[in-house]
């Protein structure tokens, strides 16, 4: 952990910097706390911090490198989150977001969601920026509304998104088709580090929807150390579907488990497969499974294979899987 000095004596409060924070000479940075904000504050410092998202970035510059700390205050969701009433576009390219909080990977308490009176609302968030650094931050999508969809979509290139949980379906009634945590559509050569993406609460998969869906050419995106939770309650449910023109040269999951419990308190129903992917197209692209875990479906890719999903890793062998043995001197 290193403490970032930032202009006008601000620090980073001791926030882990993943990777280095870009910041320019012109950087400036913005606070946004939904409990005590108020967006008739200036923002720039944590005792004057604006209350949304939408308020921070307008008083933000595209393209040098600013950033937004979105405060959690509590643990409750009423004092961490940023309820939105229509759909949020992070649309000002290199402008960064990082949450205050403990740093989990599940839940974590600086939120964004939708307002449960608010209906018709698709894509809550979508980052349509460029070269956007986006960390610790909860997207949690549950209303009793099924014409509300995806919880993130993802149009922007270059973009890293570290240590974010996307949790879309999260209302019986969102059980609809094309609904899903995350969709990456048309966005290219973004890294998703350390996410958790879907949620395994409420049950799903009656209808056609997933956690995550590429679609739209996504081209070169990178799924590292991820983990995607789902709750199946029909066989025929999937973590990811690719339409036709869905993929663009290739997609890499790494280190990455797809988690659905048949078992357990929430027992639900064991998975066909895991993908739904559509073969042919253009453009086209591949999906390569590095090291990869999947718990709660009977194959990766089974009702069509589409010859465009390629895995490596060794197979495991009961409980010596994972046991150290000595490399021989030839």
């Amino acid at each position: 952990m290193t403490l970032t000095n930032f202009p006008n004596g601000i620090s980073s409060f001791g926030i882990p910097q993943i990777g280095g924070m870009p910041f320019g000479g012109n950087s400036k940075v913005w606070f946004v706390n939904p409990r005590t904000g108020s967006d008739g504050n200036r923002g720039d410092s944590p005792s004057r911090a604006v209350k949304t998202l939408a308020k921070a970035q307008s008083l933000a510059t595209a393209d040098r490198n600013e950033v937004v700390f979105m405060i959690a205050e509590g643990n409750s969701a009423a004092d961490t989150t940023d309820y939105q009433s229509a759909a949020l576009d992070w649309a000002k390219d290199g402008v960064h977001l990082v949450g205050v909080n403990a740093g989990g990977n599940v839940g974590m308490r600086s939120r964004i969601a939708q307002l449960s009176t608010a209906t018709n609302v698709d894509n809550l968030l979508t980052v349509s920026a460029n070269n956007c650094l986006i960390a610790n931050i909860h997207v949690f999508h549950g209303v009793a509304d099924a014409t509300s969809k995806v919880a993130v979509s993802v149009t922007g290139d270059h973009n890293h998104f570290v240590n974010c949980h996307f949790a879309g379906i999260g209302h019986a009634d969102m059980d609809s088709a094309d609904n899903c945590s995350l969709a990456v559509t048309g966005g290219s050569e973004n890294l998703f580090e350390g996410c958790t993406i879907g949620l395994d609460t409420i049950a799903r998969g009656t209808a056609a929807n997933s956690e995550l869906r590429l679609e739209t050419g996504a081209t070169r995106n990178t799924f590292r150390n991820c983990i995607f939770p789902t709750y199946a309650e029909a066989a025929g449910h999937q973590f990811l579907i690719v339409p036709t023109n869905g993929l663009d040269r290739w997609t890499l999951f790494e280190n990455c488990a797809f988690i659905n419990m048949p078992t357990g308190t929430a027992s639900g129903t064991t998975m066909t497969e895991a993908f739904d992917v559509t073969g042919g197209g253009s453009p086209d692209g591949l999906i390569l499974l590095r090291n990869c875990t999947l718990v709660g479906a009977t194959d990766w890719e089974a009702n069509t294979e589409s010859a465009k999903v390629y895995i490596d890793g060794g197979a495991p062998t009961n409980n010596t899987s994972g046991l150290a043995v000595l490399i021989e001197a030839t």
